[in-house]
């Protein structure tokens, strides 16, 4: 009986969901279908219109034209729909279509002045750094190297006359943005150098074209010295800024207090900050609620003709066809002609017309979480990404296409920004890349003063300043959830190694948001004691030793905070010593000249491989090589040498790790390293988030994989909660009895 009971069931929910609207399954096979439809066209078709489009807000607009489609014919209409305009020469057909591209529907009667239009990318770019993505025979922003992440302008004010005492900064503003975002700021610097109430408008990034005035409120910490302001251009663009207010509540009355050149009227940008690298700053006659003149804030990107990024390119006529579910597929040239006006064949300029009318009267001017239909665009963008970039697709044996359903499944249910960020993050742990971070908002970095270590399958306190905490205790719960299940649920949203995982885990499990409680309960000497904290501050890290003589004749150098000018000033010693410990288990202090005095051999290795990508998934991708090319230098250094490692060395240390693993110069001790290096490559998704991944494909020295493996030691070293407890550097001792 208990099959046709399912069955009977299964019928009554579809029935029920029928009548409803579209199942939700629908809804998401017709999300994956134009996700991936969206990938192949926006990377990879050259139409000019594509190119022009703002992406944002088409897949926004797409995603509910699309999600209710009822069955294929419907699906198609949609999607033929939005395309056309945009991709005129895109089929949309059913899968078992068969017929070969007509490279003459691509073809002009007449081909006199027009270029070969394709895309090239050397990873994902920006056109700012190494990374570039570029169409062939067509102009780019090229953006400042040097230029700062952001464009901002500061003013400050003695706050001390109005500690404990609530405050409201007003200011006005309109944009003009290429590929940025405008914000207003405020933070409260309080004595001894510690930071206060800090709001930089995150959460709702300004894009409006028109004068508006926003706001900010808060109160002023009970220690504050000053009060810091101003706004910034986050990217590329263009803001105006003008007539700035701050007021005072005093006994329930708001109170101006006199800020200087508040409205810009004075010349020179007096009384303000304004020298960002890579933006200009001038004040401009665009009068606004008050005066006659405004701050105009512009990013310096200049814009300069491509032939082509690098020599492999597609040639006319080169096409691809793929399956987009749903019984179809897309055929896609990836080379057209174009004149320096439009590529061909343009689109029609009717429904091109029509298609930004509808965009702009139904996608909303800021993008929030809280908007299914923002969510789904992020899910859109990002997969896209990750499946036409991602280096190391077949190193971990990426299941990709499982993940887009997952993750959109994940939207529909997310609600709230923190929620709909655990889904990215969810969603990017399975890269196993430790460079894989997801930022958006308010974040939870606030902890207590003390470190965290998982030893013998237990997590304990390591370190401990100024608590009733010891060292050796070990922690049984954290606000009632039992530790070993906290640190699983912190791992489930980190990307990378176990290694990387597990250290970058201890570090997380303390952290949250700013004043919340934290309830620990610890085992000590077999009895279990409860502590309440708040959680008020970062973690502070204790002060090390940068190089110290350990015993007669070894000295120890942690590469993690001492700077190659201070080892160059020790080198005549160390250079007498019969052994050195370099300490490498965090972030080298760009001190990788040391290794110059190690080799005994010219450098000539390639290592690093940035991906030229002229198709899309990921296929047929050639790469270019890179290294550091380094040379040996005198004095070469000749004592026994030790490097102690472990999971928490990444990237930048791990091209470290890789000369001394290779060319044999030290004996490395611990364990392995994160599994994570390269130049990363950041990106941002609509609702104020941030993604990084890394860009390039980094191997060893000898070509083997060190993605996710890491820089293996020569002796391995695991920790003791006995060690732990006893406050024994476990790394250290082993290379002391390695040199005895």
């Amino acid at each position: 009986m208990k099959k046709p009971l399912l069955t009977l069931f299964c019928l009554i929910s579809i029935l029920t969901a029928n009548a409803q609207g579209i199942p939700q399954r629908q809804k998401v096979s017709n999300l994956e279908t134009f996700t991936k439809l969206c990938g192949y066209v926006r990377y990879f078709h050259p139409s000019d219109e594509a190119a022009s489009l703002n992406w944002e807000k088409f897949i926004y607009y797409g995603s509910k034209e699309v999600e209710n489609a009822g069955n294929q014919k419907e699906l198609t209409e949609k999607l033929k729909g939005l395309f056309n305009p945009i991709a005129p020469s895109v089929q949309i057909v059913q899968d078992n279509y068969t017929k070969a591209f007509d490279v003459k529907s691509i073809t002009p009667s007449n081909k006199v002045g027009m270029k070969e239009i394709t895309w090239q990318h050397y990873g994902l770019g920006n056109n700012g750094g190494l990374y570039k993505s570029a169409r062939t025979n067509r102009k780019i922003k090229i953006k400042d190297p040097n230029r700062a992440e952001f464009g901002g302008a500061t003013s400050n004010i003695n706050v001390e006359a109005y500690r404990g005492k609530k405050f409201r900064l007003k200011g006005w503003m309109r944009t003009d943005l290429t590929n940025g975002q405008g914000q207003f700021w405020v933070r409260v610097d309080r004595e001894g150098k510690n930071y206060g109430f800090f709001n930089n408008m995150d959460d709702r990034p300004i894009k409006s074209k028109e004068w508006k005035a926003y706001e900010i409120t808060g109160t002023i910490d009970i220690d504050a010295s000053n009060l810091f302001f101003g706004a910034f251009l986050l990217g590329e663009g263009k803001i105006w800024i003008d007539n700035f207010i701050l007021e005072i509540e005093d006994n329930g009355i708001w109170k101006k207090i006199p800020l200087q050149n508040s409205s810009f009227e004075q010349a020179d940008t007096l009384g303000w900050y304004t020298k960002s690298a890579g933006y200009n700053y001038v004040n401009v006659k665009d009068a606004n609620v008050d005066g006659q003149q405004a701050l105009l804030i512009s990013d310096n990107s200049t814009d300069q003709l491509v032939k082509c990024i690098f020599d492999e390119k597609p040639e006319f006529g080169a096409y691809f066809s793929k399956d987009i579910g749903n019984g179809l597929k897309c055929i896609i040239p990836q080379v057209l002609l174009g004149s320096d006006q439009e590529t061909y064949p343009a689109a029609n300029p009717t429904q091109l017309k029509a298609l930004q009318k509808r965009i702009g009267e139904t996608t909303p001017e800021l993008f929030n979480a809280s908007d299914v239909y923002v969510r789904l665009t992020s899910i859109n963008i990002a997969w896209n990404v990750f499946q036409h970039f991602f280096p190391y697709k077949e190193e971990i044996k990426l299941e990709w296409e499982k993940e887009l359903t997952l993750a959109l499944n994940a939207a529909y249910q997310a609600k709230t920004s923190q929620e709909f960020g655990k889904v990215l993050r969810v969603m990017t742990e399975k890269l196993k890349d430790g460079h894989v971070s997801v930022s958006f908002g308010e974040q939870n970095y606030f902890s207590i003063q003390a470190d965290i270590a998982y030893v013998e399958g237990k997590l304990l306190i390591s370190k401990v300043d100024s608590l009733p905490l010891k060292v050796g205790d070990i922690i049984t719960s954290i606000n009632g959830i039992p530790a070993l299940e906290h640190f699983s649920s912190i791992k489930s949203e980190i990307s990378g190694s176990d290694q990387w995982k597990n250290s970058n885990a201890t570090r997380q499990f303390l952290e949250g948001y700013k004043d919340t409680e934290l309830l620990l309960k610890v085992t000590r000497d077999g009895k279990e004691q409860e502590f309440r904290f708040t959680r008020t501050d970062y973690r502070k890290t204790p002060e090390q030793p940068k190089i110290k003589k350990l015993e007669d004749g070894v000295y120890y150098i942690n590469i993690g905070n001492t700077e190659m000018k201070d080892i160059t000033a020790m080198m005549p010693e160390i250079n007498t010593a019969k052994a050195i410990i370099c300490d490498l288990r965090g972030y080298p202090r760009g001190n990788h000249d040391l290794i110059s005095h190690l080799l005994t051999k010219e450098d000539n290795d390639k290592w690093m491989f940035v991906p030229k990508i002229i198709a899309p998934d990921y296929e047929n991708v050639s790469y270019t090589g890179l290294g550091w090319e380094m040379k040996p230098k005198t004095p070469h250094i000749s004592a026994k040498v030790i490097f102690l490692t472990g999971g928490g060395a990444i990237s930048y240390a791990e091209s470290y790790m890789g000369f001394i693993k290779h060319y044999k110069l030290a004996t490395i001790v611990g364990q392995p390293t994160a599994g994570a290096n390269g130049n990363v490559n950041p990106f941002t998704l609509p609702g104020n988030y941030s993604i990084r991944f890394t860009g390039m494909k980094v191997k060893l020295h000898d070509g083997g994989q060190m993605f996710s493996l890491g820089i293996q030691p020569d002796v391995f070293v695991n920790q003791t909660i006995s060690g732990v407890s006893a406050g024994r550097d476990e790394y250290l001792e082993k290379a002391l009895e390695i040199l005895k």
